[in-house]
């Protein structure tokens, strides 16, 4: 299946020339704050905790697909080249749109650069269960908005305001917001 897009060559651009990839998609949907330190090389998530049990988890669980190396930029967890599916391994089922934007973007860049619909699935590792990630028109203008979002942050020089979210409590960079 031919795969067609309105916005695919400008988001491609947008994307090359930024250096975006699926970490940008998932940051953006859930912290404006988050995904501009992202984009400006400020990342804690090295010195935290729960992140190294979230390595550990994703190395354990499932041996890591070396077919994904070199794709510049794209870090799908696996992709079936004969299905043309891209899966992302996420540990639990929370934060369902960012996660779903990061696995959403993989299969958009793939559908892009091969001219062919691919399809996305985020599997949650603590259930053992998959969902599939539509590529339909609502999930695209997310996909667009996101990189027009992320376009403007990469412009800002100062460190947008945040609001308190839910997830602020489990963020590696909470302790620099105050939200801890």
């Amino acid at each position: 299946m031919k795969w067609q897009w309105t916005h695919a060559e400008q988001f491609y651009e947008r994307v090359d020339h930024l250096g975006l990839h699926g970490l940008h998609f998932q940051h953006v949907t859930l912290c404006e704050r988050r995904a501009w330190m992202y984009l400006h090389g400020i990342n804690f998530a090295h010195w935290y905790g729960r992140v190294e049990i979230g390595i550990a988890k994703h190395r354990s669980s499932y041996a890591r697909d070396h077919s994904v190396n070199g794709l510049m930029g794209l870090a799908p967890d696996r992709i079936d080249w004969n299905e043309r599916i891209v899966y992302e391994n996420k540990g639990t089922a929370g934060a369902a749109d960012a996660s779903d934007n990061q696995t959403a973007f993989y299969a958009v860049m793939l559908s892009i650069a091969t001219g062919k619909q691919w399809r996305a699935i985020t599997h949650v590792l603590s259930t053992r269960r998959q969902r599939e990630v539509s590529l339909d028109p609502d999930r695209l203008e997310s996909l667009w908005h996101a990189s027009e979002r992320l376009a403007a942050l990469a412009r800002l020089e100062t460190v947008p305001p945040a609001k308190r979210i839910r997830l602020c409590k489990t963020c590696s960079l909470a302790g620099f917001c105050g939200f801890d």
